[in-house]
């Protein structure tokens, strides 16, 4: 695995300096900041311990606010972030002038990849707040020269009016919100088809690669979708190449990128699906070393018909890994249940209740329809689930409006 792993003399040289800086690590590894060097860490690379969030998150408990993972003098830092919480309690993330670069120089890539060109008007249509993604794509779009259009404390109806007549042709989005801008065009009478964009892309949670997802976006938008992932506690780590649709190609230049077993958390080989875990080669200030991302992906190593040679993932992110549930002797995934409500015409949006009492549990799916769809929609539910996991589910109708439309991540699965 060493030799697939990239253990660049660039990656060497980048953790040579920061390990010993950096209390967190040094405890973590074992060792002494005398002790540090490339061939120390090149030998010993596969012994390393996985870096948890759980362990981030104590660090910042232990050494308030920022945790020991932040190395450098707070003087340096100039940017602030913070995760949205969606897990646990939120991790922040200070960024100094250098690792802010090289967040921005990583989207470069991305632009790149994405087929986004000199002369392209982007659009964001995100609130300002600490969403690390935002903030990069838009610095790094204006940096990179492209006209850029921020879309914060505007009406969907005041940003479909804003991408008619500035004639923005990328836009970038969560699918949640794609989904709710197409719905909004629809009620207006407007074929997003019609006006001229080239690009959708879509990050934030996974819904571009969830098959019955992507064909509802791509219903309104036509096939314009370029799925995209990156975190808060990494900056982008990958974008959809327009020659392999589906196939989501790793910035190899700012990652070591590998894939373990949830479970036993032993390496497995490309090829295999499992949790990916990331390595920094940059971002000065707050790198992560083997971190373990959450995120449930296929591992792949080829090449592209893009001219790209290197590590990416087939088919985007596949799944969270703490957002499996246990059911009636079913592992159940929410993009799974979600691929199942989007493929079945009819359902206007959803909501999806995982209740636990007294020792027993089920799940409560809240549908949109319209009132003429929802006996045959019903029938054509309870008849998905039962195929696909052997139990009836609960299923109420809702009032057309009644659940929330998200601009940022969905709250479409929830537990209690």
């Amino acid at each position: 695995m060493k030799e697939l792993l990239l253990l660049t003399d660039t990656f060497l040289t980048f953790w040579e300096s920061v390990l010993p800086q950096n209390a967190f690590y040094l405890r973590k590894l074992r060792i002494g900041a005398g002790n540090v060097s490339k061939t120390w860490i090149k030998d010993n690379f596969d012994s390393f311990e996985f870096t948890s969030k759980l362990e981030l998150q104590n660090s910042q408990s232990s050494y308030p606010p920022y945790g020991d993972f932040h190395y450098l003098d707070h003087a340096q830092y100039n940017r602030f972030h913070q995760t949205s919480g969606s897990s646990g309690k939120p991790l922040l993330f200070l960024d100094s002038k250098d690792g802010w670069e090289w967040l921005l120089n990583n989207w470069f890539k991305i632009f790149e990849l994405a087929g986004i060109e000199k002369g392209d008007r982007l659009f964001f249509p995100f609130s300002f707040g600490p969403f690390l993604g935002f903030w990069t794509a838009f610095e790094a779009a204006c940096k990179a020269g492209y006209l850029s259009f921020p879309g914060g404390g505007m009406s969907s109806e005041a940003r479909l009016a804003l991408i008619q007549n500035q004639k923005i042709n990328v836009v970038f989005t969560t699918p949640s919100y794609a989904l709710r801008l197409g719905e909004v065009a629809r009620s207006q009478g407007i074929n997003l088809q019609d006006l001229g964009l080239k690009k959708l892309v879509l990050a934030g949670e996974p819904g571009a690669n969830i098959p019955a997802t992507r064909l509802r976006i791509e219903k309104d938008w036509g096939p314009i979708v370029v799925d995209h992932h990156g975190m808060t506690e990494t900056g982008p780590v990958t974008v959809e190449c327009s020659a392999t649709p589906g196939l989501l190609h790793i910035i190899e230049e700012a990652f070591v990128a590998e894939v373990i077993d949830q479970n036993t958390q032993k390496i497995r080989s490309f090829g295999s699906i499992g949790e990916l875990v990331l390595s920094s080669i940059g971002r000065a200030g707050c790198p992560l070393l083997r971190y373990r991302t959450g995120d449930i992906v296929h591992l792949t190593h080829k090449k592209c018909a893009c001219g790209f040679n290197g590590q990416s993932l087939m088919g985007g992110i596949l799944s969270r890994a703490d957002e499996m549930i246990f059911l009636k002797g079913n592992n159940i995934y929410p993009s799974v249940l979600q691929n199942m409500l989007h493929s079945i015409a009819g359902i206007l949006e959803f909501r999806i209740t995982f209740c636990k009492s007294d020792g027993s549990s089920d799940l409560m799916f809240e549908i949109e329809t319209l009132l003429s769809d929802s006996e045959l929609i019903i029938t054509r539910l309870e008849k998905v689930i039962q195929s696909a996991f052997l139990f009836k589910p609960v299923i109420k109708i809702v009032p057309k409006g009644t659940l929330p439309r998200q601009e940022m991540k969905s709250k479409r699965f929830i537990q209690i």
